[in-house]
């Protein structure tokens, strides 16, 4: 059996409830004694390398873990501001949203780390640089025998270049692993979330006909903050698109991370709660291996 872990959307600003959050969300996910861990973007508040430097470090709690890691559109374009900033914010603004649903955010919030250059380093000026630096490239996949993973950079759009690289490396795989795509923004819309200019990646629908063309299994995004599971199929092929909650709600009040286990031609997607560890079953389904 093959497990992967699925984190997304840490948001961190250096405050202590979401440095306490951060170690609780890695301490849930190394019980679970993963094979591979995957996170997809937005780790930090608002790209600055000083927290950038802190979730990296808090990743390397991993150890051998084979990682992979891609940033989301706030590591690498800088936001309106960090949660409790009194500064006016679009009515839809993802920062907006997310102190609506977890508005303690404001309160407590710590700025002796805001203005810390702790980890800083050449090349700290440029998003990218300064991401590469602490987690390497913006697009690094995994390719083992049992999980082959491609990932796509998202920000500040799927571009058709990055695309075709992508299904040449997915082309790739080794016969029988699970073929896993993964990016920051959406692929489809969620229950109990208003679709909202952004959420979706650009051609989405062009991009998941390509994925079940492709033969992948499982797609995983962030950048919505739910946890959600669904099986799409073009009438040939299938493709399980999951989406993982945030780190600090995901609209349950409550942080959660994605579960996944492949054994045997299944596939299974569990969301599971950082402080209660109780799992919801979100996906479960037979597995054509192709070879």
């Amino acid at each position: 059996m093959t497990r992967i872990v699925h984190l997304s959307d840490f948001h961190y600003d250096g405050s202590p409830e979401l440095r306490r959050a951060l170690r609780s969300l890695v301490d849930a996910s190394l019980a679970r004694g993963p094979d591979l861990v995957i996170v997809t973007g937005d780790l930090s508040a608002d790209g600055r390398p000083s927290e950038l430097h802190e979730v990296a470090r808090e990743l390397a709690r991993f150890g051998a873990i084979p990682r992979v890691v891609i940033p989301g559109n706030r590591d690498l374009e800088p936001s309106v501001g960090p949660p409790g900033e009194a500064r006016p914010l679009p009515v839809d603004s993802d920062l907006d949203y997310f102190l609506a649903l977890e508005p303690a955010l404001t309160l407590g919030f710590d700025e002796s780390g805001r203005g810390s250059m702790e980890g800083d380093g050449p090349g700290d000026g440029d998003p990218e640089a300064a991401w590469i630096a602490r987690f390497g490239g913006i697009a690094d996949g995994h390719a083992g025998t049992d999980v082959h993973v491609v990932a796509v950079n998202s920000t500040p759009r799927l571009r058709s270049e990055g695309l075709e690289v992508a299904a040449r490396q997915m082309r790739r795989a080794a016969p029988g692993a699970l073929r896993i795509f993964a990016l920051h923004h959406g692929l489809l819309p969620v229950p109990g979330r208003k679709l909202r200019d952004g959420d979706l990646t650009h051609r989405s629908g062009d991009v998941l006909a390509l994925l079940a063309d492709l033969g992948v299994d499982l797609a995983l995004h962030g950048h919505i903050h739910r946890a959600n599971a669904w099986q799409l199929s073009d009438g040939r092929g299938s493709v399980v698109v999951a989406s993982a909650g945030a780190l600090v709600n995901d609209g349950r009040r409550d942080a959660s991370y994605l579960e996944i286990l492949a054994e045997r031609g299944r596939l299974a997607v569990w969301r599971r709660s950082v402080s209660t560890g109780r799992p919801t079953l979100l996906y479960e389904g037979a597995r054509i291996a192709r070879h």
